[in-house]
């Protein structure tokens, strides 16, 4: 049978904690994970998760990250009094408000993009820790330094916006798939233009903690598109691991119109 449905799992976080790394590495053995994005700023637990996705050939990205933890550049605008970044909605009021310099943002994309690199990952596949990329008048500032460092692939976050009403009555989650798909759109024609590939579809947003679940999981796979599918999920997060690597789920995905990818994605755009 021919598999029209082709899934890309992708587990975001890689390098969050030690446990993280662990249950992503377990979502990837045992289940359809077929890739991971690196959060390159967290010190041990990133270079543990480097080693780990090095050693057992998971495909990584980069997870580029402004919005929890320490820069790893001087970048005061991007910083609160502690030195840390700004949690999202603060990051998103700032940038708003222009209270960002725009050569901070540069200045940090580029210190993690090296790191990313020296660690022994090329330069391929971009998204980013709470889609802080997508949001409004961040990416044309930093597409340039993604050009200039040779990425092709970038993470459109944008569900369907039927899913909204699937959401509710958790407003929360409605209004972020809301927003995201709304500024997906905008980040789609900046992809056109700076010549960077995505994944033609995208799913994952409605299904996070703390709805994730099998019965939630096999409703989103009957609903995809055919064609390539970017499907984000976060081993790390509570419950996630377990349902990924759910005997019933991967006998249905195995037995299904799925096609599983455990590679890197360009060849299929």
């Amino acid at each position: 049978m021919r598999k029209n449905k082709i899934l890309f799992f992708n587990a975001d976080d890689l390098g969050y904690s030690l446990k993280t790394n662990e249950r992503i590495l377990n979502a990837f053995l045992r289940g359809p994970v077929g890739g991971s994005s690196l959060i390159v700023n967290m010190g041990k637990s990133t270079l543990s998760g480097a080693r780990m996705a090095i050693e057992k050939g998971i495909p990584v990205g980069l997870h580029f990250n402004v919005t929890e933890g320490f820069p790893l550049a001087r970048v005061p605008t991007l910083l609160n009094k502690k030195g840390k970044f700004f949690p999202p909605a603060a990051f998103l009021y700032r940038m708003r408000q222009g209270l960002i310099d725009p050569a901070d943002l540069k200045e940090e994309c580029r210190a993690q993009i090296e790191e990313f690199i020296s660690l022994g990952f090329p330069p391929l596949r971009f998204d980013s820790h709470n889609h802080s990329h997508v949001f409004p008048g961040v990416f044309p500032v930093i597409a340039p330094v993604l050009k200039e460092y040779g990425f092709k692939v970038v993470r459109t976050p944008r569900e369907a916006k039927v899913n909204f009403f699937r959401a509710l009555p958790g407003i929360g989650r409605a209004l972020e798939i809301v927003f995201l798909s709304l500024w997906g759109d905008s980040l789609k024609r900046n992809l056109r233009e700076f010549g960077f590939k995505t994944p033609p579809h995208f799913s994952g947003i409605l299904e996070q903690e703390p709805n994730f679940s099998r019965e939630r999981i096999l409703k989103m796979l009957k609903r995809l598109n055919f064609g390539l599918t970017e499907v984000m999920v976060h081993p790390g997060h509570r419950g996630e691991m377990e349902v990924l690597i759910d005997e019933e789920l991967n006998k249905a995905i195995d037995s299904g119109n799925f096609r599983v990818l455990k590679q890197e994605i360009l060849e299929f755009l």
